[in-house]
């Protein structure tokens, strides 16, 4: 199970709580509502989270620097080409500077055509080893 999976289902938890406790009227209606709607603010974040690109994806894609990376493994083969965000092991091979291994951010539908051992062309922040599959 994912960590994300776990919070999802902690957040479920704690909304089952919150209900527990307003329908025992241990806690007033007038604090039970803003608590539920937070707990569904923060699971509504947790479930769409996936599909939208890691905030510093896009700093990456723009100004980070080029070289080539060459696929580890890759278990998103068969995906059925949603459009998640998910993480690739990969090498970067920089120009003038030492290969080091890193996590390839990058969209499920590009995963599904990369095999292991394929070279791709990546775009790297050097100072964070952050990697994006360059578009």
């Amino acid at each position: 199970m994912t960590t994300r999976t776990k919070r999802i289902l902690g957040m479920y938890l704690i909304l089952a709580v919150l209900i527990g406790l307003s329908m025992m009227q241990v806690i007033p209606s007038a604090l039970a509502v803003p608590l539920f709607l937070a707990v569904l603010l923060v699971m509504l974040a947790l479930i769409a989270s996936p599909y939208l690109p890691p905030l510093w994806a896009r700093r990456v894609a723009r100004d980070g620097k080029r070289a080539r990376a060459t696929i580890l493994s890759n278990e998103f083969l068969r995906s059925g080409g949603a459009e998640l965000w998910v993480s690739i092991p990969v090498e970067v091979k920089p120009e003038g500077a030492p290969t080091f291994q890193a996590e390839m951010r990058c969209k499920a539908s590009q995963a599904a055509e990369l095999a292991a051992g394929a070279s791709v062309s990546v775009r790297y922040d050097p100072s964070t080893k952050r990697t994006v599959l360059a578009e």
